[in-house]
């Protein structure tokens, strides 16, 4: 993989507040991660536009038939005229364009007069396979330039109605992709900046997660640098999984200019494995999250939504870590939410420690922080409600230990206190 650019200057039209986004910090693989109406489809194109040689922009909405159409191989030839069909989220004719850039790839192949020309179709081929396993799939200079064929029963697929939506998506974005990087690798082009606005759409989960290794691959094998834009956690969690300190993330707000990627550290990889898989996906939208600090806390907490009385998703942190831990929800939940949501979570701290106040850089607009009214969690075990279930009173339990505080060392004269 490569970094072409570490810092981009993207101007942005008049709904969206004017002047431009400077965007730093780039990685190999970029996540922009923002909710609907935050800019992401505008961004990328706008960024594609200073360049359409070195970069193309895969839409969100695609659209069409799994036909051939000969029209379409010389638009696919030229930057520009690609740029001219990609202007809007839509594309009606996105997979038929997709198919005829098969031909329009092997025309360049042939353009090679000396030498053998770079990679092969077998590697596309294969790179394909793995994104859809369930199928056999050639591409050919002929007439369709592709083969499609579902393994379970050898179908032959031609029509777009023989596939799932998501089986369609897959292919014809892992199409669109693997041609578009092999031309760039034909024409030797210096840089080659893929720009996906939401490839997970209407991808199940599962799919989402092989979908991002699949990315990866074809960045690595094409010297490609990526910016994936999505509002879809599993899809940032399994490329930040994958692409470690490679990916970084851009949390998209329109209130901002100004927008440093985030290195996908430790703390995102341990949030994201939470928020991301989809089986937890409960957590983001529906189960109050709670961050508790130590895994004593955490042993005691998870132990109060198995009683059916508050739902809730606890998340461990060690120490002072719970505080950036806050901070990174705080950005992930402000990229996803509109401001003034409610809560979705809080930070619960020791009885013994301040609670922060809100600044501009602690701020607790989805994730607040709470304090225990007593010294620490275990302190709850010695509640009234807590010992009655255990049969004992605190009188009982009191006089127990101020019996055996001498068996404590130097906690024993406090232990000895109990009773008062």
């Amino acid at each position: 993989m490569s970094v072409y650019q570490t810092s981009a200057r993207i101007g942005r039209i008049g709904a969206l507040g004017g002047g431009e986004w400077s965007l730093q910090g780039l990685a190999d693989v970029t996540v922009l991660f923002g909710k609907n109406g935050s800019g992401k489809s505008l961004l990328l194109r706008a960024w594609r536009d200073q360049n359409p040689t070195i970069a193309h922009y895969v839409a969100p909405e695609r659209t069409g038939e799994l036909s051939f159409n000969p029209s379409y191989i010389q638009q696919q030839l030229e930057a520009q005229s690609r740029r001219e069909v990609s202007t809007r989220n839509y594309g009606p004719q996105y997979r038929e364009q997709v198919i005829s850039r098969i031909q329009t790839y092997f025309l360049r192949r042939g353009e090679i007069r000396h030498g053998s020309p770079p990679g092969h179709p077998s590697e596309l081929e294969g790179l394909l396979s793995q994104l859809v396993p369930d199928f056999s799939v050639t591409i050919h200079a002929r007439k369709p330039p592709y083969q499609l064929v579902r393994l379970s029963n050898q179908e032959q697929v031609t029509n777009v109605d023989s596939l799932s939506s998501g089986e369609a998506q897959l292919f014809t974005v892992a199409l669109d992709i693997l041609t578009m990087a092999a031309i760039w690798e034909l024409e030797d082009k210096h840089q080659r900046l893929l720009l996906i606005d939401e490839p997970d759409a209407h991808i199940h989960p599962d799919l989402q997660i092989r979908l991002a290794d699949f990315l990866l691959a074809v960045c690595k094998r094409f010297d490609l640098q990526v910016v994936v834009a999505t509002h879809g956690t599993t899809l940032l969690s399994a490329l930040g999984q994958f692409g470690g300190t490679s990916t970084g993330v851009i949390y998209l707000d329109r209130r901002h200019e100004v927008l440093r990627a985030q290195t996908f550290d430790d703390v995102h990889k341990e949030l994201a494995a939470c928020l991301g898989g989809h089986a937890l996906m409960g957590p983001l939208f529906a189960a109050a999250l709670l961050l508790v600090e130590g895994d004593d806390d955490y042993r005691i907490w998870s132990q109060v939504p198995r009683h059916h009385i508050v739902r809730i998703s606890v998340i461990p942190a060690n120490g002072d870590e719970i505080h950036r831990y806050q901070r990174a929800l705080e950005r992930i939940f402000a990229s996803l939410r509109d401001s003034g949501s409610k809560p979705l979570g809080f930070a619960f701290l020791d009885g013994d420690k301040a609670l922060p106040q809100v600044t501009p850089t602690i701020p607790q607009e989805f994730i607040k922080y709470l304090k225990l009214g007593c010294h620490e969690a275990e302190n709850l075990f010695l509640s009234d409600e807590v010992l009655a279930d255990l049969g004992v009173s605190w009188p009982d339990a009191a006089a127990k230990i101020a019996a055996e505080s001498l068996d404590y060392g130097s906690k024993a004269a406090f232990l000895k206190t109990a009773p008062s």
